[in-house]
């Protein structure tokens, strides 16, 4: 299509892909702040709770594999489509199922997050066919921006639904029936794909290119920092709400769910990445990024509230700086294939926070917060040196030049 820049054409294209992203994550993050809730009324493990979360971020990593593929022989609209219809129904089923079982949610959020990852996984695709080139880099920045408040909002949707309507449950269905409405905006914003033709389901030939980008160092590392990062980052918060439930805090979801909005700090580091990068280089910028979030674990460790709260900001901070740079680094230094070096690092990206809360909860059985933080101080400072030894600092004309990054909250 080509539409340009602020015309009738790109605010629609954009209000519909970022109305998707907001769909998306919203169903997708709006478990976090239940997780005590979630352990209180099943009598489960926070290790167990937090898998509900996990399970669906499992699913993105899964379905972001065979989404992206399978919309160049069936079309980007259609996979956006069923995405945004189908993960509502499937929250909006849990919520008015009563399940007597926590695996059958846990199944259920696993499902949903098979269909999570169709707009992850082709929306800037579908937004690169249908606008023009400077129109573009105005549409992602949107996009992205709808992903961050979207994670939020999620968060804050759960929490203050679930207190206020007085059930979880209540929480899904609230959640579902916005997001169905929004998703019927969006079927009547999308515009329909310019005919061509169509392609052959080439996921083993994407696979293929997997090998070669797992024997380049320079990826591996950022698909580390990228793991690592989010793996230590997402369950920090997901143990915290924990321990804000419990003494000396007892705080409820709808309050404990506030502590999501520190992601806005991390919002407004990622936004400068580039213009940083551009002076600094890459390689220094992840390394800051890191250490920052060790510094903020570390000052969590303050038994004051305020304090836990401000190190959360400064890690969100640290975090979406690192992840920024990283992410970018494998557009700059992946030699071909672009497409599925970006998306191998997604992937990693969700698998890191799936096992994360698994790594962490023996730690956390053992010293409480203070055994999550041990773990990940350590996991950070590894993956720094990994960093340190392994990344090649970038030439920076070259990186001026190549900057891009994905940003999936």
């Amino acid at each position: 299509m080509n539409y340009p820049q602020n015309s009738k054409g790109f605010w629609k294209v954009t209000a519909a892909v970022s109305a998707a992203s907001l769909v998306t994550f919203f169903n997708l993050y709006l478990v976090q702040p239940l997780l005590p809730i979630f352990a209180t009324k099943y009598q489960i493990s926070a290790l167990a709770a937090s898998s509900v979360l996990s399970a669906a971020m499992l699913g993105m990593a899964l379905g972001l594999l065979l989404l992206a593929s399978l919309s160049d022989a069936i079309g980007r609209r259609k996979i956006l489509l069923s995405s945004i219809i189908l993960v509502p129904c499937i929250s909006l089923i849990i919520g008015l199922a009563q399940p007597e079982s926590f695996h059958y949610i846990v199944a259920l959020r696993f499902f949903q997050g098979l269909f999570l990852a169709g707009v992850p996984a082709v929306a800037i695709a579908y937004l690169a066919e249908q606008l023009n080139a400077n129109a573009l880099i105005k549409s992602v920045g949107i996009f992205i921006a709808a992903n961050s408040l979207g994670g939020i909002g999620g968060r804050l949707l759960g929490g203050w639904s679930a207190d206020l309507l007085g059930s979880w449950q209540m929480a899904f269905v609230l959640v579902a029936m916005l997001s169905l409405l929004m998703g019927i905006a969006v079927c009547f914003l999308l515009p329909a794909e310019a005919p061509k033709a169509i392609s052959p389901w080439r996921l083993l030939h994407s696979l293929s290119h997997y090998k070669q980008h797992l024997a380049n160092s320079q990826l591996v590392c950022a698909y580390l920092v990228g793991g690592v990062g989010f793996g230590v980052f997402i369950n920090q918060f997901s143990y915290l709400t924990f321990i804000l439930a419990d003494a000396p805090y007892s705080l409820p979801a709808s309050i404990t769910s506030l502590l999501f909005l520190s992601y806005l700090g991390g919002t407004f580091t990622a936004s400068s990445a580039g213009r940083i990068a551009q002076r600094y280089g890459g390689k220094s910028c992840i390394l800051i990024g890191l250490m920052v979030m060790v510094a903020a674990s570390v000052l969590s460790l303050s038994g004051q509230l305020w304090v836990l709260l401000l190190a959360m900001v400064i890690s969100s901070m640290g975090f979406f700086f690192s992840h920024a740079q990283a992410s970018a680094w494998v557009n700059q230094h992946a030699t071909n294939a672009k497409a599925s070096a970006s998306a191998l690092y997604t992937i990693s990206y969700y698998v890191g926070a799936a096992s994360g809360g698994a790594l962490m909860q023996p730690f956390y059985s053992a010293w409480g917060w203070a055994g999550i933080v041990a773990f990940s101080v350590a996991a950070l400072l590894v993956v720094a040196c990994g960093a340190w030894i392994f990344l090649k600092p970038n030439n920076r004309a070259n990186q001026t030049a190549k900057w891009g990054y994905i940003d999936q909250r």
